[in-house]
């Protein structure tokens, strides 16, 4: 009896490492925290486009301005010929979002649910820009690798801690360079049902010395909606690190000025 729950002890520690070893899951978390980093700018002023292409082939085009101190963040999108059209806020790391409609006058908050509407009709939703961490947010496990045209990635299914929306989304790393390429969202049936391609090319940043420099960072973030057809593209064009945006920004009283 006694050799029999030996037996049972070795084969459950053996499923154990088999499935998650440490050496595997800080693999995950390392690829993880990769696509935190090319989605961070720091603190300052990001300045690019934001394009809404829809299936029929009409679009719309804002210019768009995010000012980031750390843990809050405030998106200006401006339009040509219209304006200042609307306002992003969001505080605590995309805890809490706040959206500001300029032409009608009106502030909404989005919670819980209402964060995975699409922002002004596009693919991406409020917490796509809120800022928020995906490590802090998903559990990461590496799966079979995936090949694509030749190239390899690691693929990396990342299942919320925190289930609204989304029910899994899938992260293609490269095993060569080791740069995120693609993100794949599941809806809540586990449905995919829109991409992010993440693009690299250089961005002009402006260190808080005054130095200008230019990097190699994701400026071209693409996302593909299956639903609608539509592919909305966030370009990164510059970024100003020795912009210090004063508390005030953030504050949510002060949208509507």
């Amino acid at each position: 009896m006694r050799k029999i729950w030996i037996l049972l002890l070795f084969v459950s520690f053996v499923s154990i490492e088999a499935q998650g070893s440490p050496d595997a899951s800080l693999s995950a978390q390392e690829l993880l925290a990769r696509l935190d980093r090319e989605m961070d700018f720091g603190k300052g002023l990001v300045k690019g486009t934001y394009v809404l292409i829809r299936r029929n082939g009409t679009s719309e085009t804002w210019k768009i301005n995010r000012f980031f101190n750390g843990e809050d963040a405030l998106l200006l999108f401006d339009r040509k010929g219209r304006g200042l059209e609307s306002k992003l806020l969001t505080k605590d790391e995309g805890e809490n979002v706040f959206f500001f409609n300029v032409l009608s006058a009106k502030l909404f908050r989005k919670t819980d649910d209402e964060k995975y509407e699409a922002l002004m009709g596009t693919g991406f939703f409020y917490v796509d820009l809120s800022g928020y961490s995906y490590q802090a947010n998903y559990n990461p496990l590496v799966n079979a690798d995936l090949e694509i045209g030749g190239e390899v990635y690691y693929r990396i299914s990342l299942k919320p801690i925190l289930p609204y929306f989304y029910k899994k989304l899938v992260l293609l790393v490269g095993k060569k360079d080791l740069k995120p390429y693609r993100v794949d969202f599941h809806d809540r049936d586990g449905i995919l049902f829109k991409t992010l391609n993440l693009k690299y090319g250089p961005v002009k940043v402006k260190e808080t010395s005054g130095k200008v420099e230019e990097i190699q960072k994701a400026s071209r973030l693409e996302m593909l909606d299956l639903n609608t057809g539509s592919i909305t593209v966030w370009e990164i064009q510059e970024v100003d690190k020795s912009v210090n945006p004063d508390a005030s920004l953030f504050a949510v009283d002060n949208l509507s000025r």
